[in-house]
């Protein structure tokens, strides 16, 4: 199969070394420091799997996409450069690795609703100064939609070591994730530490719990059945007691600690290296769709305001 990857971050840079190496051809939609590295080394990787060449896979730099499965692996605050960059196209097929369920409605507004397809990542890993990408988590990627090619997709990538699976109820995944990493986002951007450490701490992990239950609220009153899903079983989480609902969390960190050690959530990267942070298309939409509903949602509207002070300080320093 033929794929471009918009932008090499770690996920890009994973998913991308992976498919090469299972012999497919890949092109990256990449600019400045990081095109350098590319040019020099190929996409690398380590941790989970070392990968250093391309295998019996071909890649390209910067063509255009002709008929290609489009990967967008950028941040959704990301996005509207991302498609200038790409320009006009026409892919087979197109879906995002960002955070979030509003990336697949700004799919939706540039390509046909038949070629798009919803996505929930659940991979993860960091990269480094030195373009190498550290795999450290490889739990699953739920791909589904309208495209007649969604089930040959999700067979490709997990045949090239990336596990994925199709789903018939992509919206379902994609909320069950992303009611999870919001609560794991607003308390590693209080903690700045390791994913574990952020968890296991029982003050954090009762905000954790508290902005999952009314993160399911939002998703109930759109409709949505959320489901137990790694790392976050949101579903029992939304329907326990606030003490049950904390221990649970606890027992994520301890989880973390135990078998991804050193694991930091992509914000915690982005604070040490001043990038902005996802806020408005994440927190902000559970916000305004919580607003538009109806929804009493104090714990989420003061943790979009602590990550949005934070992002905010970011961009400043930044500038």
């Amino acid at each position: 199969m033929r794929f471009t990857i918009v932008g090499c971050g770690a996920l890009g840079t994973i998913l991308g070394a992976h498919l090469l190496q299972a012999g497919h051809v890949v092109n990256v939609r990449v600019r400045g420091a990081r095109k350098t590295q590319i040019e020099a080394n190929g996409l690398r990787v380590k941790g989970l799997r070392n990968i250093s060449g391309s295998g019996r896979g071909s890649l390209t730099i910067n063509r255009p996409v002709q008929k290609d499965i489009l990967v967008y692996a950028v941040k959704t605050y990301q996005f509207e450069h991302a498609f200038s960059d790409v320009g006009n196209c026409n892919p087979r097929a197109v879906f995002s690795l960002a955070n979030g369920v509003e990336k697949t409605r700004l799919l939706k507004n540039l390509y046909p609703e038949s070629s798009v397809l919803g996505c929930m990542a659940n991979f993860s890993g960091e990269l480094g100064s030195d373009g190498v990408a550290n795999f450290t988590r490889n739990v699953a990627v739920y791909i589904g939609g309208l495209s007649t090619h969604v089930r040959s997709i999700a067979a490709t990538m997990n045949t090239a070591g990336i596990n994925t699976i199709y789903s018939d109820n992509i919206e379902t995944e994609e909320w069950s994730k992303f009611v999870g990493w919001a609560a794991l986002l607003v308390t590693s951007v209080i903690a700045r530490t390791d994913t574990g450490a952020t968890l296991a701490n029982p003050y954090l992990a009762q905000i954790a719990a508290t902005i999952i239950y009314e993160s399911s609220l939002i998703a109930s009153k759109q409709g949505v059945t959320l489901i137990d899903r790694a790392p976050f079983p949101v579903a029992t989480i939304s329907a326990a007691s606030l003490e049950d609902a904390t221990g649970e969390v606890i027992k994520i960190g301890e989880d973390f600690t135990r078998e991804a050690p050193g694991h930091r959530m992509s914000a915690v990267q982005d604070l040490s290296f001043g990038r902005e942070l996802e806020v408005e298309e994440t927190l902000g939409f559970l916000c305004k769709e919580a607003i538009s509903l109806g929804l009493d949602c104090p714990c989420l509207q003061m943790s979009y305001n602590i990550v949005s002070g934070v992002n905010h300080i970011q961009k400043s320093l930044k500038n």
